[in-house]
């Protein structure tokens, strides 16, 4: 019995020596990557589709893209830094001033912490109702951080690498209201991303309230197509779809 306690408390010990070596080979390695649980993150992609459902007038927002660390907490702050890559695409290309004010090149991880944010001032480009605008932003390696240890695996044992980049598509993604295919097509006609902004700038509907889940009442609906209508009927030149045809409203909303 007394042998087999012995043999016991040494595969212990062995045991309690291995979980210590392996702590130690891991010591001095440290990663930092972009998070994907915050947004609409697929990949090393995130689609900022915010602008959709905020007010026209709104022509700036800021958004904070969070960073973690992989590896050692330190008693000291740590710069990461940042490096912003534009889009090959000429139409796409997400331009400084333009669709985003200057990316910091460098980020501040705080002492005693494992974690930080990447803050990114987005601006209300009017491309964005043609096309959607991209740029990329990546985390260099520097004396602190390393991307050997951005590669982890999964249960599977499947090897997969931490995100070091994040490719940022912007757009003025404006859904359609979920009433639009009824009474909208009475008072409004064919849906459009442009008739819709015009709706809500001119009879001065948030658009929160307008793609809600709320019903908006028929007596409403036909005020708005209406006004909408009179307005378009007093410009000197046809205002425009987004096809190029002269913009006009639902057989309801005619004087």
């Amino acid at each position: 019995m007394k042998y087999l306690f012995f043999l016991y408390m040494l595969a212990l010990v062995l045991c309690c020596g291995c979980e210590h070596t392996e702590l130690d080979c891991y010591e001095g390695g440290s990663s930092v990557y972009f998070s994907k649980e915050s947004f609409r993150i697929s990949g090393d992609t995130l689609r900022y589709d915010t602008w959709g459902v905020i007010d026209g007038d709104i022509k700036e927002q800021t958004f904070k893209l969070p960073i973690y660390l992989f590896g050692t907490v330190t008693d000291y702050d740590r710069k990461i830094k940042i490096r912003t890559e534009l889009c090959d695409v000429d139409t796409l290309r997400a331009e400084v001033n333009e669709d985003f004010r200057p990316i910091p090149t460098e980020v501040i991880l705080p002492a005693n912490s494992n974690e930080t944010y990447l803050e990114i001032i987005m601006l209300r480009s009017e491309k964005l109702k043609q096309y959607n605008r991209i740029f990329t932003v990546v985390i260099e390696e520097n004396e602190e951080f390393n991307s050997e240890y951005n590669w982890r695996k999964d249960r599977d044992g499947n090897s997969y690498f931490l995100g070091h980049s994040m490719t940022i598509i912007v757009s003025e993604n404006f859904p359609k209201p979920w009433w639009w295919d009824g009474n909208g097509v009475r008072y409004f006609g064919e849906w459009s991303y442009l008739k819709a902004d015009l709706i809500c700038t001119l009879c001065n509907i948030h658009r929160t309230e307008f793609i809600g889940k709320m019903v908006i009442p028929d007596s409403k609906l036909k005020y708005y197509g209406k006004k909408v209508q009179r307005w378009l009927n007093a410009q000197e030149s046809p205002y425009l779809e987004e096809d190029g045809t002269p913009m006009v409203m639902g057989e309801d909303a005619q004087d």
